[in-house]
């Protein structure tokens, strides 16, 4: 069976994009942030983590990938005194997710899934009054529907911050970045100290990241196809 159609946006001609949208109308949004992830971690991971799943669900489902947005609020920069971090007010955020998802509809895909890698709890909330918005209305030539980067494979691998979920994705996929090195050496890293939220980064392996992505995609991809099944009747 052929592999349903997919790309990233900024890479695709318009024509390729007409033969995708025509057969799997799916729009991947990837959200970030500029925001610390420790010593050893780059400051993008939220983006390129969210880019990366955003990339496999489209080569299962079909559809397009946009480019990834590092737009963040509720950043470790508030209550912790880590610099490397740009925060936006929560209502930045959710205007921007407005306009997106509008000419998303405007341009005629059919189902629009934000991936966000950047998961404090007021960005969250933000991105769900956005979409919730858009998903609200009446008539409804699109949907919309938000999913935290951790959220489908949340009992088996918690949420966290540049810990050992996060630092196994980046490796797996982009791990020139990653010095595990620079994590301290006599003591395990903390959200206080560090900026590190969850189990040692020092156990993180590209395999496990590879896990991860694997059991995120058995779990979103069916729901994302339902939402495409749904809208075309």
């Amino acid at each position: 069976m052929k592999k349903p159609g997919w790309g990233q946006l900024e890479r695709l001609r318009p024509d390729q994009i007409h033969d995708i949208r025509r057969t799997r109308p799916i729009a991947y949004l990837p959200w970030g942030a500029i925001e610390w992830h420790s010593y050893h971690d780059p400051v993008g991971l939220d983006g390129i983590q969210a880019h990366g799943q955003c990339r496999a669900l489209a080569k299962v489902t079909g559809g397009v990938v946009l480019p990834p947005l590092y737009v963040g609020t509720d950043t470790i920069k508030t209550g912790h005194p880590f610099a490397e971090t740009i925060e936006h007010a929560s209502s930045t955020v959710e205007t921007l997710a407005r306009e997106f998802l509008q000419q998303l509809e405007e341009e005629k895909w059919k189902v629009i899934v934000v991936v966000t890698g950047h998961c404090g709890a007021g960005h969250t909330a933000a991105l769900e009054r956005a979409v919730a918005h858009f998903t609200t209305r009446v008539p409804r030539p699109s949907v919309a529907t938000l999913v935290p980067s951790f959220a489908p494979v949340q009992e088996t691998y918690p949420s966290n911050h540049a810990a050992r979920g996060e630092t196994a994705l980046q490796l797996l996929f982009d791990p020139e970045p990653v010095d595990l090195d620079r994590l301290p050496k006599d003591r395990v890293a903390t959200l206080e100290r560090d900026g590190v939220w969850g189990e040692d980064p020092r156990k993180a392996t590209a395999a496990e990241g590879q896990a991860i992505l694997s059991l995120f995609v058995e779990r979103t991809a069916p729901r994302i196809l339902a939402l495409l099944t749904d809208s075309e009747h």
